[in-house]
Order: C-alpha cells, then structure tokens, then sequence
C-alpha cells in the first residue's frame, strides 16, 4: 500500500491515539497555568503577533513551571525567533543574567532588538577585544536586580589559544616521529609529513598522544573556555543562534556550544533549519542539549557512526574489476560507503519533540505582505560564441566525469554554473589530478568570448530591464552572485547598471561582519541596487529596503539559497517581495535550479508538511552535487526549472492555506450553511478564492 493511501486510510483513527496519548506542556484551547504570562506580555515593549504570543506562553510555561531545561526553538527566517527568545527572557518571575551567542553580523541586531523588546534591560557587549578582562571583572558580583543581557559572537567566544605540530625530528628520517612512543607517525598505514602535521591536530595512531602543543606566540584565552571555568552559574539562561553552526562533533564552535550549555540551567536554541538532511547533523547538538537521554540509549559522544547506521541512511558500494595478472585474470574489489540523506522519524518522536517548538512563517502571515517568486530562463547568445563555447565545454566535461569519475567533480560543475556569465571576463581552466600521487591526469580549458564594446550578454540586458520596471516603481533591487572569488563578474554588473544611469552599491567581505547591517542601513538611501554574495547576508539580516530580490547566479546549497531569499519578506516588511531566479535555459544553471526546487519540495516533509512526498524523499536521496553529475553524464528529463519552481511554489502555497489538490475553490458560507460547531468557531470567509498554479511552456499554457 502506498504510504498516502494507507495514511488517508487510516489517518484519523492514528491521528485520534496521537491525541490522546501525548500531553501537550501548554494547549491554547484550554490555557491553564499562563495567567502571568498574559498578564506581562503587554507590558513588552514590542507587541508580539497573536501566534507569536502562544509560543512565548508555551516555551515560559515549559521553563519556568515544568522545568523543562534545553529547548530548540525552530522557526523559518523572518518568522521572529528572535524577538520570540526575548520575549521569553521577559516572562521570568525574577530579574535574569542571560548570555547570547550569535554570529558576529548579528551582533548590533540582537543589541538592538533587545532594547525594543525587553523593558529596563542591561545589555553588555562582549564582541570586543580584552572580553577576558570584562569577564574577570563579572566574578563575584551579586544577583541583578533588572534584567541584564550579554552578547557574544560565536566566532569570538570560540576563539583559543594557538598550536603548533609537537613531534620530534630524527637524524636519519624525514618523517616526524611522536614525542611519546618515539614511532614513526602514521595514519591509515601512510606517513604523515611535516607539513599535513601543522594543518590539523593530529593524535598517535599507536600510543594516543597529542601531535601539538600551545603557541606562545599567540596568547589568548576562549571566552567560552573562560565563562565555564570561571562563572559556572552566573549566567541564569542562554540563548545559541543559527544552532545548525554547531553540528559538527570537533569543531571549535562545536566545543564552545559544549562549554557554554553547561554554565546555565536554561537553554534555547534556535534556528531556521534544523537539518540539512543527514541523520549525524542531529547527533552532537543533541547528545550535547540531552546526553543523558543518548547515552541510555548506548550512544556516547564519539558513536556519530553508530547512530548513522541506526537513524540515517548509509549506502555500501562495492566494485568488481576484472584485472590481468602474469598467471591469469582475477577480480579487483573495491568498497565504498557513504552517507546519504534521511532521517528516520523515530528521531523525531524519541528526541526532538520534547523538546522543540516549531513555528512557520504561514503562523504569522497576516503580519506580512505579498510575495511571490518567479523563474526567469534566458537564451544563450549565438552571435557571441557564448553557446557554442558553452556547449563544447560541457561536452568535455562530460567525458572527463565519465572517466575520471567524482575527481575535480566540484570544480567542473562550478565551471558549468559560473562560465556563461563570467565567459566574457575569465576563460576556465580545469585540472584533473591524482590526489594520492599528484600526476596531471587531464586539463579542460574554454576560452574567453570578446564583446565588442557596449556589447551586453542576454542575462545582463535582462538584469537592466528588470531594474528598470523595478525603480520606475520606487523600488530597490537586491542582486545575489555566487561566484565572487576568482570569477568575480561584480565590476562589470557594475559599470553596466550605472551606464544605465542607475546608482549601485557592492557589499564586498572586506566589510567586517559586525558592521554589514550599519553599512547597508547607511548606503541604502543612496543606491538602485545592491550586489553582494548570498553568503554574506544569508542569515539573520533584515533587509527592508530592497523588496526585489534576484538571484543573478545560482549555486547548489539549498540553504544559503532559500534563507537568502527570504531576507527582504520579514516582520515589518510593508511592500509586496518579488523574487527572481535567472538562469540559462538548458544549461547546468537550469538543472540546478529544477533539482533545488524538487529538494525544497521534498524537505517540506521533514517539517511534517507533506506525508505524501516521503516515498519521493527515498527514491531521490543523492545530494545536488551528485544529482547534477548524474544530469551532465546521463541527461535526462527535469522537465525545466519553471515547471519544477511552481510545482514546489504550489505544494508551498497550499501549506500555507491548509489545503491540497491541484486546484482549490472556496465559495462564500452562509450562516444557514454552516454547522453548530462552525458558527461557534465564527468560521466565516468573506471572498471567492481561486489559487491556480499557470505553467507556461512556449504557445502551450498548463493550469
């Protein structure tokens, strides 16, 4: 039986035990145990939306009454998280010591958010140079008697002392030998050379000792090593931003979540994106929020593999090549295994929904404006010698994946996504080679295309036509690029737009993070169109002022991508948000954008939006990278990034209304219609509604 069969089937009857079995911490239907709460949420200085006021009584009851201790607080971009935790702070019976850690370009935002949200708040910022010295000065001091908020960046509180490579230099050998056993350093049976040893923090493979010591040249303490030591129980709550940051297992920001959740009673934890779609991403960010709950399950800090096997999904490939020996033929066996995307849903029940708010952005959507996204795909130009050039590089390319299998795999498509906008400025130059033994194996070039002078690429004169129709509407336009390094294409989108009399304004990562949201609130004013890259800005940031937003190149991280276009549709946004995806029609621009879209719709489901798309899920596991591999080699039907947008957007959209089927009406109730129960619920809609997904496919128009 398919599973939305078998769910229509039997979903109410499972739905029915659901209820009855769990019992929610707080239950808007029958507020019990929240009265305070009601009665100090007017007094916050910002009023939150009605949905984002039942979350703040339920995360408050669930802290400070059931005593429930670590909570993930996950909501969408722009879904107001951040004024949510805050609010949070707010409810506590008694005056709290509460310590943020966020990162560095968010700094000035929580610092101001605090002061619009939380009445007769202290703050202090600890993103400064000499932290320690402020810290040191915290020891001893009595309780609060307002409530005071600390702000760290997490990129500051991570920061430790230096190391260097420990080993001993023999006479005879070229190989660093370890301090204690005096062995040859080795891993994975090779020698390890001097300069692998000072990349990263090694151990012995024989005896276990460390392979490096502190640097006295650079003498600094981690303020998050500091505040464990040295104020375990002067922070009373603690607040992590973006906690999918912190999901790897040895990363200094991994060990600084470690060390600062054991300093605080109370924890929240929040983000957009809890999982990124492998089963170990949950793994270290829940042993550390729970770990007595994992290690009854027999899990400990260092079973990442173990609980990949058990909750995830793993893929186990094995190789047979047949190979000539002197006396005859034999079989070559070579075995892989790798992680693929999947989480099972006993992940969800066991351990992270007690424990876990979830809040979306169609929860508060009366406080937001109109927004739409819209695909836009442009022809190559033939007179330039763009396509062809394009094509032939692909057409090696293919043949190089083909033979050289996954070696140089990201630069090809790298190549792929960013030669038809940058074919006028860089030519590509590709190298395939042997990691293990450093030999050339091949080189791909493309040349460079020469335009004569005022010559634009078709994607450009499209960028110059949108930003057109956008200022001619008071507008400002906020334009994403992905390959900003060695194909940066910037200078010239530059000097195209202001050739076209419009002023524009470049967001480069010179700008220190702390200060991007200052630099953009100055110089927005002044310019047309903003061009930064997505990363910069991808988390966190408001930006109001640009209601157009396009996405000039497209790369494949569905993350960056989509927090990324949600930056100008937030809380206090007031004009309706266009988004534009360009791209190329029939090159890896277009795959890419139908595969982004198709894992988007596939991700609603881990949210619990979509039952029906779990078989999909299974069936379509492989990351985008290997996804757009299987696309160069093979080829194959997406069907176009247009069709694959408004599938995705359609499946939103009815999300978002509480609906589903491929076209929905919903017709004026009368009074002498409705049942008892309806009239009692004032369920009363006031217009005809038609929602209509229209793909258009040249002369042919689908709906």
């Amino acid at each position: 039986m398919q599973l939305k069969t078998f769910l229509d089937q039997y979903g109410p009857q499972i739905s029915g035990i659901i209820e009855k079995s769990l019992t929610p911490i707080y239950n808007p239907l029958s507020p019990e145990g929240i009265e305070e709460y009601e009665e100090k949420i007017p007094s916050l200085i910002r009023k939150p939306f009605p949905v984002q006021g039942e979350v703040i009584k339920g995360i408050s009851k669930a802290m400070y009454k059931d005593e429930i201790e670590r909570i993930f607080l996950c909501g969408e971009m722009g879904s107001g998280k951040t004024m949510v935790s805050l609010s949070v702070i707010a409810m506590s019976p008694e005056p709290l010591r509460t310590l943020v850690v966020c990162p560095t370009h968010l700094v000035e935002k929580w610092i101001r958010e605090t002061k619009q949200t939380v009445p007769d708040v202290h703050i202090v910022d600890l993103s400064v140079r000499g932290v320690i010295s402020i810290l040191d000065a915290l020891r001893g001091a009595t309780r609060p008697e307002t409530h005071e908020v600390y702000i760290i960046s997490k990129e500051r509180a991570k920061l430790s002392y230096g190391w260097r490579p420990a080993a001993i230099k023999k006479m005879n050998s070229r190989f660093p030998h370890c301090p204690d056993c005096g062995l040859v350093v080795m891993e994975n049976d090779k020698y390890v050379t001097w300069e692998s040893l000072g990349r990263k923090k090694r151990f012995c493979d024989k005896c276990r000792a460390a392979l490096w010591q502190a640097d006295r040249k650079l003498k600094r303490y981690a303020p998050a090593e500091y505040i464990k030591k040295y104020l375990k129980g002067f922070f009373d709550f603690v607040i992590l931003d973006e906690i999918q940051d912190y999901k790897a297992g040895s990363t200094l920001q991994g060990l600084a979540m470690g060390s600062l959740l054991s300093v605080a009673p109370k924890c929240l934890c929040l983000t957009g994106t809890l999982n990124s779609g492998y089963a170990d991403d949950l793994f270290y960010l829940l042993f550390r929020m729970d770990p007595a709950l994992l290690k009854a399950d027999g899990f400990n800090y260092g079973s990442s593999a173990r609980w990949l096997e058990t909750y995830g999904t793993l893929e186990f490939v094995v190789k047979l090549d047949e190979e000539d020996h002197y006396y005859g033929r034999g079989k070559r066996k070579k075995e892989t295994l790798r992680k693929k995307p999947g989480v099972s849903p006993l992940v969800v029940g066991k351990y992270v929904l007690d424990k876990a708010c979830f809040i979306r952005l169609a929860d508060v959507i009366d406080g937001l404006p109109p927004y739409e996204e819209n695909v836009v795909t442009i022809k190559m130009d033939t007179l330039s010698g763009q396509s062809e050039s394009y094509r032939s590089l692909e057409g090696k390319l293919k043949d190089a994946v083909r033979m050289y299998h996954g070696k140089a795999l990201s630069s090809m498509l790298q190549a792929l996504l960013s030669y038809p906008d940058s074919c006028s400025l860089f030519p590509e130059h590709i190298e395939i080679e042997d990691k293990k033994t450093g030999e050339l194996l091949a080189v791909i070039e493309a040349p460079l295309i020469e335009l004569e002078e005022g010559t634009l690429l078709p994607k450009e004169k499209e960028l110059v036509k949108l930003v057109r129709n956008e200022t001619r509407q008071g507008r400002k336009v906020l334009c994403y690029l992905t390959f900003t390094n060695t194909r940066d294409i910037r200078p010239r989108l530059k000097k195209i737009l202001e050739d076209a009399n419009f002023r524009v304004g470049v967001l480069d990562a010179s700008v220190a993070p702390k200060k991007r949201e200052a630099w953009i609130e100055k110089h927005a004013k002044n310019i047309d169109v903003l061009l930064v890259n997505a990363e910069l800005v991808k988390t966190g940031l408001d930006l109001y002022d640009f209601p157009t937003v396009v996405f000039y190149q497209i790369g494949y991280n569905i993350f960056t991508l989509r927090q990324a276009a949600r930056r100008s549709w937030r809380i206090g946004q007031h004009q309706p948000v266009r988004v534009f995806f360009f791209c190329y029609e029939g090159t890896m621009q277009e795959i890419a954008l139908s595969l982004i879209a198709k894992k988007l719709e596939v991700a609603l489901i881990v949210e619990g939006d979509l039952p029906e798309g779990l078989a999909e899920y299974v069936s379509t596991g492989e990351s985008i990278v290997e996804e757009m591999a299987k696309a160069l080699v093979e080829g194959g039907s997406y069907g176009g990034a247009e069709k694959a947008w408004a599938n995705f957007r359609k499946k939103e959209i009815e999300i978002q209304l509480g609906i589903s089927g491929k076209e929905s009406i919903f017709s004026e109730a009368s009074q002498s219609t409705l049942r008892k129960s309806d009239v009692k619920a004032k369920t009363t809609i006031d217009k005809n509604v038609v929602v209509r997904v229209s793909i258009v496919e040249g002369k042919k128009k689908k709906q």
